[in-house]
């Protein structure tokens, strides 16, 4: 079936080759945070391939309200690969084909450890089932062009630290032969999660030695200079950050070689961002990010101010008064947003469950979350200059 496309697909399997001998700076797939206005950030500061936040999709195919609310874009987000949590090929391709116009690829999520995903087939729970995965893939190389790229996020299978290895490159070469661009691997398995001593480098040097297709490597990566060591150790194509780039998102700027936390010429590209996106950038997003980027310079009297503010311009004055952190002063033209419609495909009956339903059970972006909600309760409770790093709640990703 032809598939129209809003804008020329990027080669994304030439992207990583025009990176050598250096590597590709990725953006994770965060969720609530990697958004349109935050990739704008990002790859302002060095990004070259962004992820969307990981969508499920069975939201996204059965609901139009998913797509708006969990999906944008506008002529220069790209190269763009989005992300999506399936259980079945079926599943996978359907969304595949709704979001083909707008993005350079689709990505399966067989990374995220967390209990509920997992509970569902999702994440990490696809690890226990590799003939799926493998479908999956194979599926959406029968469905969509071969230009498009199709990839896989996923973590060490568990084991013994040899036979984790071994299986671990037996799946990662039968999803070669399947046909993936390239794969993601975080190094550590699902049970391990996120602990910091836990990451198995060489395991995923191993694994890189074993494939043809780039290899992207994803845990630990919290400054420029984290980045550089794990490619020198893996010989990665590429270096994905996550909890690195919400703490600094200049951490692929190279401008920056060890910050850890954000440059303040960043937050005030934050403030102009937010500016020019008006209504399209929620206030808690906006904020959000702000107390990631920022908590670590302020006192704990005034995180607790900081954290009691409620618009924009509130906080705009704040940043200005106690830190001299301002927008460039210029009243910025709007930004710009795709007008995404889906009406170039119907999901088919088979594939679809009661929308109402789907749009009950999807994952609203109003609330703040446990990953936030316990990074400011962390970020009130402690002196300036502790260690606000930001843990193990986000995701489960990283």
């Amino acid at each position: 079936m032809h598939l129209p496309q809003q804008r020329p697909h990027h080669d994304i399997a030439a992207l990583f080759a025009a990176a050598q001998p250096d590597f590709l700076r990725v953006s994770a797939p965060m969720v609530r945070y990697s958004k349109l206005e935050f990739r704008r950030l990002v790859r302002m500061n060095g990004v070259q391939l962004a992820f969307t936040p990981m969508m499920i999709s069975d939201s996204i195919n059965n609901s139009e309200k998913a797509r708006q609310n969990e999906f944008s874009t506008d002529p220069d987000d790209q190269p763009l690969i989005a992300q999506f949590a399936a259980k079945d090929a079926t599943e996978f391709v359907t969304s595949a084909q709704l979001i083909y116009p707008y993005v350079d690829g689709i990505d399966l999520n067989c990374g995220c450890p967390q209990s509920w995903a997992m509970s569902k087939g999702y994440g990490c729970g696809l690890l226990r089932q590799p003939e799926q995965v493998r479908e999956v893939v194979q599926q959406v190389r029968r469905t969509l062009p071969s230009d498009f790229s199709v990839s896989v996020k996923m973590r060490l299978l568990g084991g013994s630290e040899e036979d984790s290895v071994e299986r671990t490159i037996d799946l990662a070469r039968q999803l070669e032969r399947a046909g993936v661009t390239f794969l993601t691997l975080h190094g550590r398995t699902p049970a391990q999660k996120h602990s910091k001593d836990t990451l198995n480098v060489s395991a995923m040097e191993e694994v890189r030695k074993s494939l043809q297709i780039p290899l992207i490597v994803n845990g630990n990566v919290e400054s420029w200079s984290d980045a550089c060591e794990l490619h020198a150790q893996t010989g990665a194509a590429g270096v994905m950050a996550a909890r690195g780039l919400l703490a600094n998102p200049a951490l692929f700027n190279s401008d920056y070689p060890t910050a850890t936390t954000t440059p303040s010429a960043c937050v005030e590209q934050w403030l102009d961002i937010a500016s020019a996106a008006g209504d399209n950038l929620l206030f808690q997003c906006f904020h959000h990010h702000l107390t990631f980027m920022w908590s670590s310079e302020m006192k704990r009297s005034l995180r607790v101010q900081f954290n009691s503010l409620g618009t924009k311009q509130q906080v705009v004055d704040f940043l200005r008064e106690h830190y001299n952190v301002r927008t460039s002063g210029v009243d910025p033209e709007p930004a710009p947003y795709t007008d995404c419609t889906y009406t170039h495909f119907t999901p088919p009956r088979h594939a679809r469950h009661i929308a109402a339903e789907a749009e009950e059970k999807a994952w609203s972006s109003k609330s703040d979350g446990k990953f936030f909600t316990e990074f400011k309760a962390h970020q009130i409770s402690s002196p300036a200059g502790d260690d606000l790093e930001l843990g193990g709640l986000f995701g489960g990703e990283e």
